[in-house]
């Protein structure tokens, strides 16, 4: 595997983890009490996809050929895709902008969303061009 590939593979695991910790840590949203908020579950999605997305990564280091590779790119770019959009259009967080979730929770999983679709698109098109 090349230094590169290997360098975007560690990123992705290193995103992933980030965007899994981030709501029940540095960016925490609103915990369960009486009345479950949305971003309540959005930290749950944003659980699961940071998981797969540091998955994928995994899978990116065990992989060798270019096809493999671009095929683990289109399943990162489509979680990078569902870390954007489950905070702002899919599920959302509170509708109170002083609230942390609102405040801290989305922009940040918006950015590390954005950060992930960009960087996939990036390697997808490297890897493309030496099919």
């Amino acid at each position: 595997m090349k230094k590169s590939n290997l360098i975007f593979a560690f990123f992705f695991i290193l995103l992933g983890l980030l965007t899994a910790a981030a709501p029940y840590s540095f960016a925490h949203v609103c915990k369960a009490g009486e009345k479950i908020m949305k971003c309540f579950w959005t930290a749950r999605v944003e659980l699961f996809l940071g998981l797969s997305l540091a998955l994928l990564g995994f899978v990116k280091v065990l992989t060798r050929a270019p096809a493999l590779q671009l095929g683990v790119n289109i399943g990162i770019i489509i979680n990078a895709a569902g870390i954007f959009l489950t905070p702002t259009l899919l599920i959302g967080v509170c509708a109170m902008k002083k609230m942390h979730c609102h405040a801290v929770a989305q922009p940040v999983l918006v950015v590390f969303g954005i950060l992930i679709l960009v960087t996939g698109l990036v390697q997808s098109v490297i890897l493309w061009k030496k099919r």
